[in-house]
């Protein structure tokens, strides 16, 4: 007769020695797991033929390698605990159920984005127009009928203006490494999938240049048109001619620097005679409030204006015969 104490504790010992060996299964081969098993079964099946051991609970399992009762969620996760380790270990997966949208959100949405294509056709005029050497201001957008339908004209320009003002958008100042204007839209959206109910990309204005005038507001895109000649618009635009000449004087001793000749003014988007100049430059002198402005004569007698803020008298002198007499000797 086998001692039952002794069969009883060696079967517990072969099913506890099971559980720790399924834990390192993975460094088993099959042929050991087989063994293993196969003496737990036998010593078992001693031990029922002597009455000495007991039939295995019927709720006990093996999962993972590890005994377990089958009952016991931890041990044994439900299909809906499953899924839930699937969602942590994805997370996006629990983002997919997402709330259909009101027939208000879908309305609001429909609205903003019919609103967004009228700014970005009118933004895209003004920059086509920055290349063509153009200003633009909100009469424009007026004329071509740009408003969406629920707006008036004046809100829509209104409208524009005050997106332009609060977001990023350039300075008045000569453009350096400028980056390219924005694309429309449309070309942005290429490849894209998008649908009416889709709410449309905030525009970029990084580019677009406000000068306010008088009576309006003059746009234009700082990659596309020089600031310079940009200013010489604006300000024949608001149609002052002794700002606009002393403006262009002072701007090119500045900047390049050099002196203005008169025949410059002949060319757009002044298209003055000489004789205009001349009589706008009378008037400079005239009125006193601009004593930087001054005028020098090359050697073959072609009249240039210059800033002393800028360019002193013998500088200026220099360089206007450089550029009347010796350059076009010198191609």
């Amino acid at each position: 007769m086998v001692d039952r104490d002794r069969s009883v504790s060696e079967g517990l010992d072969g099913r506890d020695a099971f559980a720790r060996e399924g834990i390192h299964t993975s460094s088993m081969d099959a042929e050991k797991v087989s063994e293993t098993h196969d003496d737990l079964v036998g010593s078992l099946a001693r031990d029922m033929e002597t009455g000495s051991g007991s039939l295995p609970d019927t709720n006990m399992s093996v999962a993972e390698g590890v005994v377990s009762p089958a009952g016991d969620p931890a041990a044994a996760p439900s299909s809906t605990n499953a899924a839930q380790l699937e969602d942590a270990a994805d997370p996006g997966t629990a983002d997919l159920d997402v709330a259909p949208l009101s027939d208000e959100e879908r309305v609001e949405i429909r609205k903003r984005n019919a609103l967004i294509r009228a700014w970005d056709r009118a933004l895209s005029d003004m920059r086509q127009r920055s290349y063509e050497g153009k200003l633009t201001t909100p009469a424009r957008w007026r004329k071509l009928s740009l408003a969406p339908a629920g707006w008036n004209a004046k809100a829509f320009e209104e409208s524009l203006i005050d997106y332009i003002e609060s977001h990023d958008h350039a300075d008045d100042s000569p453009a350096l490494n400028e980056p390219p204007a924005p694309a429309p839209l449309d070309v942005q959206l290429e490849g894209v999938e998008h649908t009416d109910d889709d709410p449309l990309p905030e525009l970029s204005v990084a580019d677009v240049v406000m000068l306010f005038g008088k009576k309006t507001v003059y746009l234009y895109s700082k990659p596309l048109l020089s600031h310079s000649f940009a200013h010489a618009l604006f300000m024949t635009s608001e149609d002052d001619d002794l700002s606009t000449f002393i403006d262009m004087v002072r701007t090119e001793s500045r900047l390049y620097p050099r002196p203005v000749s008169r025949d410059t003014f002949m060319n757009p988007p002044y298209l003055w005679a000489p004789s205009k100049t001349a009589q706008v430059f009378d008037q400079v002198v005239a009125d006193g409030s601009f004593p930087d402005i001054h005028e020098v004569r090359a050697s073959n007698g072609v009249v240039n204006y210059y800033s002393s803020l800028y360019l002193s008298d013998a500088q200026a002198q220099a360089l206007a015969e450089w550029y009347e007499v010796e350059k076009p000797q010198n191609p």
